[in-house]
């Protein structure tokens, strides 16, 4: 019974595929026939004149065509037309507003027929279009076509969405730009901005629809690419607040921004921002853009919520990384009005470079640019609060750093809390005022019990230095090194106090036993020569007074077990150079074991300075008497 049926479905299925095949060759050879005879079908003048009426409806412009065109009908029909330019004609004026090698578009075949050809795929080829940009921002180059309409209706629904009368929406599919040129005229500054070799790609269906464009294209002759993605293309266009993906690809960074923006006015509202710099020095030689304190920077990467309020764009939730070494916190960046911006907020990175950001803030004390590079100080003001858990200043590391840093027009106060370092705490503060001529800045610095003798292997120092837990406070007066004079320049010729206290240490390589019984023989010698012991001492206090590069010692008293050595004289610190008298001096001089007092110069330099002994003077001789009356 089922093989009978069997049977009967066969020749059934047998017509069916007879006539699924007829259908399908019948409809490919009409297909092929109609492309035959379409150039007899369709005129080309006709094309011609539709897709100049088309371009010149969108902008409100005059359309000239002065190419031949060039109708294609495979795999689809096409028309190319070449040398068209578009004119703004207002009185007897004609400002030519874009030139155009070739302009080609698929069209349909059967609305071509009817002499109503319907454009889609546009591809403009070598284009140079001129904008002006007014001193509202708005772009002047559209007059009165259909995307001008569509712009002007555009309005937000109950849903916040971008929505147009329905009249005015019109198909725009997808438009193609080979090596371009488009010129930016800005009424404001005056100046012309000219992006060249454009190469784009755009996605846009419809004027109500979302819109999606990417770009290459160099300017100043450097590479850019971009990327632009909205739903309300018309209100953006018009110069209206709207919801965007930003996208930017240069030499050595990427950028992401996605959230509000306008880009006639060149502003970025609510949203997140990511910056990723692969290679910032390629990135710095690219834009030209070169910040003191960045000298080190290999990679850099940001990401952070933008929130704009009146006159006030904040950075929330702001992480970031340099060189690996992660940061996070939150600035805002404020301007008023016909002031400079203010950049305030707090920081907290895991590693500080402290000379760079001393660079930053004009305060050089290194060689890592031959030139003066500008700082941020330069273009904003600021009151930030930093912190890290670790610091440097090559050699030294600080831990547990937490610094101020407020800074308006030329004046500068940055104040470091106590910082541990070398066992002990440090705290300073630099202030600098407007920079005014005369005006100077002042510094002072505190380190309490810090390892002193690891401080004067950082600083490269030897010699006869002191060992132990100590305490140096400092008091000084920069003078305003001006525009080209780093921190270290003002350090040469600063003045100001220093006092140096310590308990329970070392002088090193100052050998008293031996300097005693150098003394004894000879007039001079270097202090080596006397030996290597070193000086314990219960008590060092030393306070001195410098200008200038040279320090005059006002008191330095070194108490040992058995004797004390002081101090006093000149010290030329900038050349490292002694100019001192000192004397040792029993501890109980009435001792029946107690050596005599030992005065002595100390000349030459820090490492290894020469001694000369003072002689001791003889007792005063008891001159004979004369007699009263002497015999003639």
């Amino acid at each position: 019974m089922s093989k009978k049926l069997h049977n009967r479905q066969q020749p059934g299925r047998r017509r069916l595929l007879r006539l699924v095949i007829v259908v399908s060759a019948s409809v490919i050879l009409a297909s092929v026939l109609l492309r035959i005879a379409a150039p007899h079908l369709i005129s080309s003048s006709l094309v011609r004149s539709a897709i100049g009426s088309a371009v010149s409806g969108w902008t409100g412009h005059d359309v000239t065509i002065n190419g031949p065109p060039v109708i294609s009908f495979w795999p689809e029909p096409r028309v190319t037309l070449t040398d068209v330019s578009v004119h703004k004609r207002e009185g007897n004026s004609d400002q030519l507003l874009a030139e155009i090698d070739a302009l080609s578009a698929s069209f349909g075949f059967y609305s071509a027929i009817r002499g109503q050809p319907q454009f889609s795929e546009f591809r403009f080829v070598r284009p140079r279009i001129r904008i002006e940009r007014n001193r509202d921002g708005k772009l002047d180059w559209s007059n009165e076509g259909r995307l001008t309409a569509a712009v002007r209706d555009a309005h937000r629904n109950g849903a916040g969405m971008q929505e147009i009368d329905p009249s005015l929406d019109a198909a725009v599919d997808s438009v193609q730009v080979v090596d371009g040129e488009v010129t930016l005229v800005d009424e404001t500054s005056g100046q012309e901005f000219v992006a060249q070799s454009l190469q784009a790609d755009i996605d846009w269906p419809r004027l109500s629809s979302a819109f999606d464009a990417k770009a290459s294209l160099s300017f100043e002759g450097r590479p850019v690419t971009l990327q632009i993605q909205t739903d309300s293309p018309l209100m953006l266009i018009g110069g209206d607040v709207a919801d965007v993906v930003l996208g930017i690809d240069v030499k050595g960074l990427t950028g992401r921004f996605q959230g509000k923006a306008n880009l006639m006015k060149g502003r970025l509202g609510d949203g997140s921002l990511e910056l990723n710099a692969a290679d910032v020095p390629a990135f710095a030689a690219f834009s030209g853009l070169r910040l003191a304190g960045s000298e080190d920077w290999q990679t850099a990467a940001l990401k952070t919520n933008l929130v704009m309020a009146v006159n006030e764009l904040r950075f929330e939730d702001l992480s970031f990384q340099v060189n690996g070494t992660s940061g996070d916190g939150f600035l805002a960046l404020t301007h008023p009005d016909q002031a400079r911006p203010t950049l305030s907020g707090t920081l907290a990175l895991d590693r500080l470079d402290l000379a760079g950001l001393l660079r930053g803030l004009e305060l050089d004390v290194d060689d890592k640019a031959e030139a003066r590079l500008p700082g941020f100080v330069d273009w904003i003001d600021f009151d930030v609060t930093v912190s890290a858990r670790i610091a440097t200043l090559a050699p030294f590391e600080l831990t547990g750093l937490g610094a101020s840093l407020i800074g308006k027009g030329d004046s500068l106060k940055l104040v470091i809390g106590d910082a541990e370092f070398l066992g002990g705490s440090l705290s300073a503060r630099f202030s600098r005022p407007d920079g005014a001529v005369g005006q100077d800045a002042d510094l002072s610095l505190s380190l309490e019990g810090i390892d002193i003798e690891h401080l004067m292997e950082g600083l490269a120092l030897d010699g006869t230095m002191p060992a132990g837990q100590a305490s140096v406070d400092l008091v000084a007066r920069l003078p305003n090194g001006g525009p080209n004079g780093g921190l270290r320049q003002s350090v040469e010729t600063m003045s100001g106090t220093l006092r140096f206290r310590a308990d329970d240490g070392v002088l090193r390589n100052f050998d008293a036993e031996g300097l005693r019984a150098m003394a004894k023989g000879h007039a001079y010698f270097q202090l080596s020569a006397a030996g290597d012991e070193d000086f314990s001492f219960s008590h060092f206090d030393l306070t001195a007074r410098f200008d200038h590069g040279s320090a005059e010692i006002e008191k330095a008293q070194i108490s040992g077990s058995s004797e004390t050595l002081t101090l006093s004289g000149i010290a030329p610190f900038t050349r490292q150079a002694l100019a001192l008298r000192g004397e040792l001096t029993p501890t109980d001089e009435g001792g029946a074991n107690a050596d005599s007092p030992l005065s002595f110069f100390i000349g030459g330099v820090w490492s290894d300075p020469v001694i000369s002994p003072v002689p001791n003077a003889p007792s005063p001789s008891i001159a004979p008497r004369l007699p009263a009356n002497p015999a003639p």
